[in-house]
């Protein structure tokens, strides 16, 4: 049987715990927001656009979004923990590679993929780190960086038929 949504997030808490964020607030915090953003999202893609997408596997990939990332998890162990392989996809869609390329690239990558879900995580994830509340340092222009992406994601969101914000 398939990780459930409770598990799922069990598995990031565990995979992310002892971190914490610039504020040095519990980084669990953020994928928690991330993942309730991504998948008031998804459910409008579904509900009101009918879109093609399973808000499940969105609200999963959200919770893992930083997972491959930030931790010592690999994609092969999201695979032996039960994870569908849309999930995975999504997951590391939104993984930094060691491929050498700036941030506008990156979101440029992502948004050529047309993997809707994926495009919403990203957006719910850079809307969160643009954020008053979780107040990064500016000294790289993170903030400016993070705000810059946004409307490129929404813009790409619409033209795979999303109307959500």
């Amino acid at each position: 049987m398939p990780p459930t949504n409770f598990d799922t997030h069990q598995f990031a808490a565990q995979a992310h715990a002892g971190q914490v964020d610039k504020r040095g607030k519990p980084y669990i915090r953020h994928i928690n927001r991330v993942a309730a953003a991504a998948d008031k999202r998804a459910r409008h893609a579904l509900e009101v656009d009918g879109l093609r997408i399973n808000p499940e596997h969105v609200l999963q990939a959200a919770y893992l979004h930083d997972v491959l990332e930030d931790t010592p998890t690999s994609a092969d162990d999201l695979v032996r923990a039960g994870y569908a392989p849309a999930v995975i996809e999504m997951v590391r869609l939104l993984t930094k590679t060691d491929e050498p390329m700036n941030y506008a690239e990156r979101i440029s990558a992502l948004i050529e993929t047309r993997s809707l879900g994926a495009i919403l995580i990203k957006l719910s994830d850079n809307e969160d780190n643009a954020s008053i509340e979780r107040a990064l340092s500016n000294k790289e222009g993170l903030t400016a960086r993070y705000a810059a992406s946004m409307p490129r994601l929404r813009d790409a969101a619409a033209a795979l038929g999303y109307t959500g914000s």
